[in-house]
């Protein structure tokens, strides 16, 4: 059994990390969101923290509360309009908000994990770095001159943030790759492979007859037992591997500096789709399903006018003031969300005839009235704002916007009283 050293590699990285960031005039600043309680999200983020202050990077450190969603989304959309902010990592998992919504509150040129849609294309296609941990792994790889084009690997987990990004990362690479979704134990036969790469996250699941004799195990999976940081592999798997990578002290750290490395490169990367980035894209999606056109509006104001307003949100020279911006556009965006579900929920009773239907119709009679309070202090935002001339027009398309969609809002909600 052999542990492999990578501090070679993790003092070449960080040598590379200080060529960035070295006599810049103004620092690279790291937004890093995680939920209290997040225990080995917290061993990653003290990583992050640790890595940046080397490389004189400065972190801006946010902590959500696990069952408070509209906190969690505050937070980050607070890191995402900052434009002193120069990328943001949503420490995982996050218990309080599915991924997808955390995806869509993310700006391609923001995301420093390669989380959202954009980012995943352009990391396929080769335009920008892929996520933190499979970029680690391939960097193992290559500082143990491993070669991709004749190296047999097997992927052991397939989550969103491991397992999976690992293996698409090294097929695009040139790898062999097998992956193994389930229950390792019980995969039988085996493929024959030279490479175990094990991004699972459950201590020592990876039992000592999964491990080849000699074979070269990456631990990346990490979980917290006994307030110690575990890896993937039992001590019997690790002492039948030819060599293996140690946690802590392994792919953890060159992940860590990965990440940093992206952020880096971040300011070349567009912007991309996303939900609550500008205030026009907020008043775009409170359009209700109770409107048969709302989709269809919703898009055509999208698609239409969006790219022109993104800088709304961040046109102002005070942070605090960027904050409470990206609050109200939040409020707004929670608002809407609140009332498709009630409305939601409302049609299904209807059409099953189920008990209830009463209590569902008051809950989403009255959630329009939300939406055209969040409007409201939209409106009243739009017309604080001190703009430039350049700006000026938008700003006031944006407010008449929020106005005409309170109004319809509250028609809206006139119709549904009176047709039920």
């Amino acid at each position: 059994m052999t542990r492999i050293n990578l501090e070679p590699l993790l003092e070449q990285l960080r040598a590379q990390l200080r060529e960035r960031t070295a006599g810049r005039r103004r620092p690279w600043r790291l937004g890093v969101l995680v939920e209290r309680g997040n225990v080995a999200g917290g061993s990653f983020a003290r990583s992050l923290e640790k890595e940046a202050a080397l490389a004189e990077i400065e972190v801006v450190h946010r902590v959500a509360e696990p069952h408070d969603p509209e906190q969690t989304l505050i937070l980050l959309d607070e890191l995402v309009v900052d434009p002193t902010v120069s990328g943001v990592v949503v420490v995982q998992p996050v218990t309080s908000l599915p991924a997808a919504v955390v995806a869509a509150h993310l700006p391609a040129s923001k995301d420093v994990e390669a989380i959202t849609p954009a980012a995943l294309a352009a990391a396929a296609s080769g335009s920008r770095r892929g996520t933190p941990v499979a970029e680690a792994c391939l960097a193992c790889l290559l500082h143990l001159g491993v070669d991709l084009d004749r190296a047999r690997v097997l992927v052991v987990g397939h989550g969103p943030t491991g397992g999976r990004p690992i293996a698409q990362r090294l097929l695009a690479a040139g790898a062999q790759l097998t992956v193994v979704q389930r229950d390792i134990a019980r995969a039988e036969p085996l493929p024959p492979y030279d490479i175990l790469i094990s991004a699972v996250g459950l201590a020592g699941v990876i039992p000592e007859t999964v491990v080849h004799p000699g074979a070269t195990v990456l631990d990346v999976g990490t979980s917290m037992v006994q307030g110690q940081l575990r890896g993937d592999l039992s001590e019997a798997a690790a002492a039948r591997a030819g060599s293996h990578t140690p946690v802590p002290g392994g792919v953890g750290r060159i992940t860590s500096v990965c990440a940093l490395l992206s952020l880096t490169e971040l300011p070349s990367i567009p912007p991309g789709p996303v939900a609550s980035w500008s205030l026009l894209e907020a008043v775009a999606r409170l359009l209700s399903p109770r409107d048969a056109a709302g989709g269809a509006a919703a898009a055509a104001i999208t698609g239409a006018m969006a790219a022109a307003l993104d800088g709304l949100c961040r046109m102002h020279d005070d942070p605090a003031e960027i904050a409470r911006s990206g609050q109200t556009a939040v409020r707004l965006l929670l608002a809407a969300d609140r009332d498709r579900a009630a409305f939601g929920e409302y049609q299904r009773a209807q059409r099953q005839g189920a008990p209830g239907l009463a209590e569902s119709w008051q809950a989403a009679l009255a959630t329009p009235g939300e939406i055209a309070a969040q409007l409201e202090a939209l409106e009243l935002r739009l017309s604080e704002l001190s703009t430039t001339a350049a700006l000026e027009l938008d700003r006031r398309l944006a407010q008449e916007i929020a106005g005409a969609a309170r109004e319809a809002v509250l028609r809206l909600q006139q119709e549904f009283s009176e047709q039920s």
